[in-house]
């Protein structure tokens, strides 16, 4: 397979080559020094941050920063005087990507001072060879639709629901109500028309889909690989065939070119990222990653998979730091020489994962650790060896890879976190690794094992009572003068702080009654944060509002 293409070993396809024909084209990544002169400014979230993005903050306590403001659109508009068109602006690293029919100078730092770093991303020629690949032949494949039978409510998915004891979250109506999940892939065909998501569409849960790659140019052939990843998640046709987050809210980005594997993707899927945070997803699960390049002198060392080195690695880490949970696919190295992971799989906040058999046994395809930084890697397994999917025209197929590993350990991830709303990524990682079979002893080829989440309805309330974390209640919101903050009617009494976007702790008061009333006649207009510590010293509530 052609670098890491895609993380999947497909069966029943064949290889067809195609000839596309068009202007040489060079892609840059241009960092810039600094955010000075921006327009933008922290206390003013609302212009770059949805409303539903500053919610996951406020329930999370995690302040707005500079990362967060837009690279300053004067530097933009410079760049595009001098006949460079941008193709995407990263705030998290403070830069554009552009592209130009011509390379750019060596001197180009020299020309404008806001540029401190220039690189080459992908060189396009006028002759691009294309390496992609269709479905050999329809009668090898079942087509999913009502009259089909399965065995069970789930169907021909019950061996990954079942290995993962996914069955009773389900059960208890936590099917991934109110998650958004963000799955960065290749193409989706027919995901807008397809039978099969009519009532994902219908219900409003396909909350947007948007092309990393093409970026409004003809997008050529797109690959059907995300189709099959959504499908282990999103697909809910009972007695037939159901995913791991069936009732979640789907983003699709295109962010992988299948026709050329080069650092491009990964600014492509840094964009995807940043674009998922701003519109308030709370999980980003990718069945990409990269080591090889079609340029060797671009691809990365052993050394490089440190989970810092490699832009989309670092990407991958400020994304977990703004309150999403990644979760990323070890990759399908496993019987290389270095059975190497894939970059952002290296990242430690990631959550990697790899792929077993039916019995539960390691898959020898599936890559692992540790990382360059020692971190061990896959931190958990799911089922990624003869997996049935749903594919392009709505076919049942069987197919192999970490790429099919990854969506179902994000499906249940969903359902879990919608179990226990009040928990961070990082905690919903421990309790998993915790949950896995070989949480006493993990292995270096399966991490912490295959994690039990039927654990998820009785074993985690005894390290997080809900009924202990109380709901406050603000009012008005958006606040003028005043607002009115109710902290709980089991409040017995404590301090409500109040923070401003930037994490600075303003003003503390006393609460007795449950009840407090703050003065904001004279406060600057922005996002503020409310954390209630009740007498015994607990945490008990966090919640925010605007002025």
């Amino acid at each position: 397979m052609h670098g890491v293409r895609l993380i999947a070993l497909m069966a029943l396809m064949v290889s067809w080559i195609g000839e596309v024909c068009g202007q040489d084209k060079y892609y840059y990544w241009l960092a810039f020094n600094g955010k000075e002169g921006t327009p933008f400014a922290i206390e003013r979230p609302s212009e770059y941050l949805s409303s539903r993005a500053m919610e996951r903050r406020i329930r999370q306590r995690i302040a707005v920063d500079s990362m967060d403001l837009p690279v300053n659109p004067q530097s933009v508009a410079a760049l595009q005087q001098a006949g460079l068109a941008d193709r995407h602006q990263l705030r998290w690293q403070n830069g554009v990507v552009v592209r130009t029919t011509e390379a750019l100078p060596d001197d180009f730092v020299q020309r404008y001072e806001f540029v401190r770093e220039v690189k080459l991303c992908k060189h396009e020629v006028d002759t691009l060879h294309v390496d992609s690949t269709k479905v050999l032949s329809v009668k090898n494949r079942l087509r999913l639709d009502d009259s089909l039978s399965g065995v069970d409510y789930y169907g021909w998915s019950y061996p990954q629901i079942e290995q993962l004891a996914g069955e009773e979250l389900h059960r208890r109506g936590f099917e991934g109500q109110g998650i958004v999940i963000g799955v960065c892939d290749a193409g989706f065909p027919g995901v807008d028309t397809l039978s099969v998501y009519r009532e994902m569409r219908n219900e409003g849960r396909l909350l947007a889909m948007r092309d990393f790659v093409s970026m409004g140019e003809e997008p050529g052939y797109m690959g059907n690989h995300g189709m099959h990843v959504l499908s282990l998640m999103a697909v809910d046709r009972a007695g037939v065939y159901v995913g791991t987050a069936p009732k979640a809210t789907y983003v699709l980005c295109r962010t992988e070119d299948v026709e050329s594997e080069t650092p491009l993707e990964e600014y492509n899927w840094i964009a995807a990222a940043e674009y998922l945070d701003s519109l308030g997803a709370d999980i980003i699960t990718t069945s990409l990653g990269y080591f090889d390049y079609d340029d060797s002198t671009q691809s990365y060392s052993l050394a490089d998979l440190d989970g810092r080195t490699a832009p989309m690695s670092r990407a991958a880490a400020i994304a977990v730091s703004r309150g999403m949970l990644l979760l990323n696919a070890a990759g399908n190295n496993g019987e290389d020489e270095f059975h190497q992971l894939n970059v952002p799989a290296d990242v430690p906040e990631v959550l990697t994962v790899g792929a077993v058999e039916n019995e539960g046994n390691w898959a020898s395809f599936s890559s692992y650790g540790p990382t360059a930084a020692m971190v061990r890697k896959p931190d958990v397994v799911a089922l990624g060896d003869g997996v049935m999917t749903v594919g392009e025209g709505g076919y049942l197929q069987i197919g192999s890879g970490t790429s099919y590993a990854c969506p179902i350990m994000a499906g249940m991830m969903a359902c879990l976190w919608q179990r226990y709303r009040v928990l961070n990524p990082r905690q919903l990682c421990d309790s998993v690794r915790a949950w896995g079979h070989l949480a006493v002893w993990p292995t270096d080829r399966c991490g912490y094992g295959i994690p039990d989440f039927s654990r998820a309805t009785a074993g985690m309330l005894s390290i997080n009572q809900e009924s202990a974390v109380m709901r406050m209640r603000v009012y008005p919101n958006p606040a003028t003068d005043y607002v009115v903050v109710e902290t709980g009617e089991e409040s017995q009494g404590g301090v409500l702080t109040v923070s401003d976007a930037k994490g600075r702790n303003l003003t503390t008061h006393a609460v007795e009654g449950g009840i407090c009333r703050i003065n904001t006649a004279q406060w600057p207009k922005g996002v503020y944060f409310l954390t209630f510590i009740s007498k015994d010293g607990q945490c008990r509530s966090v919640a925010g509002f605007k002025l």
